[in-house]
């Protein structure tokens, strides 16, 4: 090693320098209910407060026709004339259509909010999510995360909109109509508060249990839905081992999980909920002894106790209701632990969108990349996979990286763009040590074209600009394609550039996707280009005319290939064996020595 890395003075490096936490801040799983509620629920507080107060309404006006069928019961026991009975019907079924109308409106009030928590929420956690790193996605399967995006998260929606109707519900009736009862009898109203602290007994005994078998369900629902997303990604190596009844015999383990998992909450509010309706039994049982004998001496008149038959009968509703609260609130507080994965996950840091990659300096005496001394685990791994790897690459240099599978060609690459960090000190570019530089600016200044090519459900032309703004113009889009060898073929498709290609791009050949995920990486013009392998499914016409093609374009490279038709132009080539460079020249000096270069010519 003979050139020492230069200080990153530039302002803009300073700018671009991987720090703080990314995203919108905040953490959801961390923060519980009240931080959840103020970010995301608070700013809607308009319709909820006017539901709120439609709500009210709809409690008082219910608890108004009781009392009217109070008066009328009382002057038919005492023989009164009804000369407005009539218009006390006619009120009882117009406070009934109004009713309906105020309580349906109260609904959309109430419930729109929740469609809207659900719906930011989902974006937050995707935003956050595609800027956290390869660690993270090791960490968790892909069924399991959509299964937090799209479960969990619309357990808060259904908490947010049907439980806050609830909620208030209770509240409203509970408060109104225990304020009626003691109007006509305090004594009565207090022996009918014994079933309500019963139920908050029950209720304080089994929200643990709840909240533990909630977790449970969740967490099985979101590994059967990683086995399937599993599953179908993969279904075709799963035909061609004839692994059909070991996938599907896991798959029926994991669903008899779900099963036993939702059994169990089953079971709980099915003693609770019948529990809190036989309370409110023991209330009606209450009103017929204590009230019956009140009758007998006159303290109470027999409308008073219809009305307050009617009025337990009201209060029978936030007995059950509590349950369904309960259960709601538990999944809704499991669902906040698990969408915090992702919101506690430390995204990579971004890029100012004031910096421009022109701030990074020109050509200077200091290669294009140099690795010193690289030694690289995997997070969580013992192994080491890459051992003190150490190499210049000049501007404009082609170097080939030549080894077997698991040599750590793949690995270099993914620290080379900061999909994993190296540690510090050990890669640089164009001086700079790439933690000094945000992982997007790395990104856009050393382009990336895999042996697995990631396509998109899109058409070609969405897959090939994807993220550039502006959209480049067709002929940017030709040159690319061109020197990629797939033009001909796009524009031989009868729908051309807005041919859809399927999911993970299923309607083409496996050369097709690589030759499209190339011109992508292309069509972006990085000063640096990695290709991991990307010939590996073309043919060696297709190959020969493909490196002419990006060989002319005088970009500093690095290729990393088992065929070593796609190195023996490299300026140099590095043999890797075991994340060790094990020799290092050109490739007429080595493929004296190492004859292996020659056996997948």
């Amino acid at each position: 090693m003979t050139t020492a890395p230069a200080s990153p003075t530039s302002s803009g490096i300073a700018s671009m320098k991987a720090g703080g936490s990314g995203g919108s801040g905040g953490s959801a799983g961390s923060m519980g209910f009240g931080a959840f509620t103020r970010r995301f629920v608070l700013p809607l507080w308009p319709w909820y407060l006017s539901g709120t107060v439609l709500l009210a309404a709809i409690n008082i006006i219910n608890l108004e026709i009781p009392q009217l069928a109070k008066e009328i019961i009382n002057k038919l026991v005492s023989n009164d004339a009804l000369t407005d009975q009539s218009r006390v019907a006619l009120t009882i079924v117009g406070l009934g259509f109004v009713t309906i109308l105020i309580r349906t409106l109260s609904r959309i009030l109430i419930f729109w909010p929740g469609r809207q928590v659900e719906m930011r929420t989902k974006s937050y956690l995707f935003s956050r999510a595609v800027r956290l790193g390869e660690r993270f996605f090791n960490d968790y399967g892909i069924g399991d995360l959509i299964s937090r995006l799209a479960n969990d998260v619309s357990q808060l929606r259904a908490f947010y909109a049907f439980g806050v109707l609830q909620v208030l519900n209770v509240l409203f009736l509970t408060v109104f109509t225990l304020a009626k009862m003691s109007a006509i009898h305090l004594t009565l109203t207090v022996l009918l508060l014994i079933p309500l602290v019963l139920t908050f007994v029950i209720t304080r005994y089994a929200m643990p249990k709840i909240h533990a078998y909630s977790r449970a369900n969740q967490d099985a629902v979101g590994s059967l839905t990683n086995r399937v997303t599993e599953a179908f990604v993969n279904v075709h190596v799963i035909q061609s081992n004839a692994a059909q009844a070991a996938f599907c015999q896991r798959a029926a383990q994991q669903n008899e999980d779900v099963f036993k998992t939702s059994m169990q909450l089953v079971y709980i509010r099915t003693f609770i909920w019948p529990l809190m309706s036989c309370l409110a039994g023991v209330s009606q049982l209450v009103v017929l002894l204590y009230g019956g004998h009140e009758v007998m001496v006159g303290r109470l008149s027999v409308g008073d106790i219809l009305a307050f038959n009617v009025y337990i009968g009201l209060l029978t509703f936030p007995l059950t209701a509590l349950g369904i609260i309960l259960s709601l609130l538990q999944r809704a507080r499991t669902a906040l632990a698990r969408i915090g994965a992702i919101d506690q996950a430390t995204p990579e840091a971004e890029p100012s969108d004031t910096v421009e990659i022109s701030v990074l300096p020109g050509p200077l005496p200091s290669p294009e990349i140099e690795v010193r001394q690289l030694n690289f685990s995997y997070p969580g791994s013992a192994s080491v996979a890459l051992k003190d790897l150490s190499f210049q690459v000049a501007k404009g240099q082609r170097l080939g990286i030549f080894g077997r599978i698991g040599s750590g060609k793949s690995t270099l690459f993914q620290v080379l763009t900061r999909l994993y960090d190296p540690p510090p000190g050990t890669v640089y570019y164009r001086g700079h040590d790439i933690l000094d530089l945000a992982p997007g600016v790395v990104r856009r200044e050393i382009g990336y074209a895999l042996q697995q090519a990631h396509l998109f459900s899109a058409t070609i032309k969405a897959n090939l600009t994807m993220g550039l703004s502006p959209e480049p113009g067709i002929e940017a889009l030709r040159t690319a394609a061109r020197a990629a060898q797939i033009l001909g073929e796009i524009e031989a498709w009868p729908a051309g550039w807005d041919t859809e290609i399927g999911e993970r791009g299923i309607r083409l050949s496996g050369g097709q996707k690589q030759r499209l995920a190339l011109a992508r990486m292309l069509l972006r013009q990085p000063p640096v280009m990695l290709l991991d392998d990307v010939l590996s499914a073309v043919d060696q016409a297709t190959e020969r005319r493909l490196i002419d093609q990006i060989f002319a374009l005088g970009t500093t490279m690095l290729i990393a290939s088992h065929r070593t038709s796609a190195l023996m132009r490299c300026d140099q080539i590095l043999i890797l064996d075991d994340g060790r460079i094990t020799a290092q020249g050109s490739f007429d000096a080595l493929v004296k020595t190492h004859p292996e270069l020659l056996s997948t010519k």
